[in-house]
This record gives C-alpha cells, sequence and structure tokens, in this order.
C-alpha cells in the first residue's frame, strides 16, 4: 500500500513569536446564497446626518439604502443587515415590521 505523506506547516513566526494559525470556515458553494432572505424583516430609519462621520460609515448607510435624513429601508432580518446596523447605530433607528 502506499502511504499519503501529510505536509506538516512550519509555525508560524511573527516580530519574535510564534503565531498559532486559525482554521477559516468552509466558503459556501457557488450559487448558495447564505444569507438568504429571512422570515422576519426590520425597518431601518435614518435619524442623524453622516456628516462628520467616518467614510466606511458613510458608505455602510448607503449600503442600507438610506440618502436623507428621515429615509427608511425595510430590509431582511439576518447577520449582515444586523452587523451594518450596528456600525451606524448611532445614526439610524431599528423598528420589527409585522
Amino acid at each position: 500500500m502506499a502511504e499519503k505523506k501529510v505536509k506538516v506547516k512550519a509555525p508560524l513566526y511573527i516580530n519574535g513569536r510564534y503565531v498559532v494559525e486559525k482554521q477559516l470556515p468552509a466558503k459556501p458553494k457557488k450559487g448558495a446564497k447564505p444569507y438568504k432572505a429571512a422570515k422576519k424583516q426590520i425597518k431601518v430609519t435614518l435619524v442623524k446626518s453622516t456628516n462628520g462621520c467616518l467614510k466606511d460609515q458613510i458608505a455602510t448607510v448607503a449600503a442600507l439604502g438610506l440618502t436623507k435624513i428621515r429615509t427608511f429601508n425595510v430590509l431582511p432580518d439576518n447577520d449582515a443587515t444586523r452587523g451594518m446596523i450596528f456600525k451606524v447605530k448611532h445614526l439610524v433607528t431599528v423598528e420589527e415590521v409585522k
């Protein structure tokens, strides 16, 4: 029988210390929808201006579909949307849609 040789990675050495490499989660297969539409929905409303905010926060507000103060958007309640809301929680209000 032929034995398979297992490659052993050398430990990662950064700034004078050995670092353990973390295992990344498996990528979803092509065509899979990891953030498929959830049954619940949330209404996100912009209540404060983005003037003076960081560029990534302005981009997040735009990605949520909010342009002006008092505009709102109904979005699926999933982890991706919740993460975006958390980033700009000081600028928006959130309500559950029934």
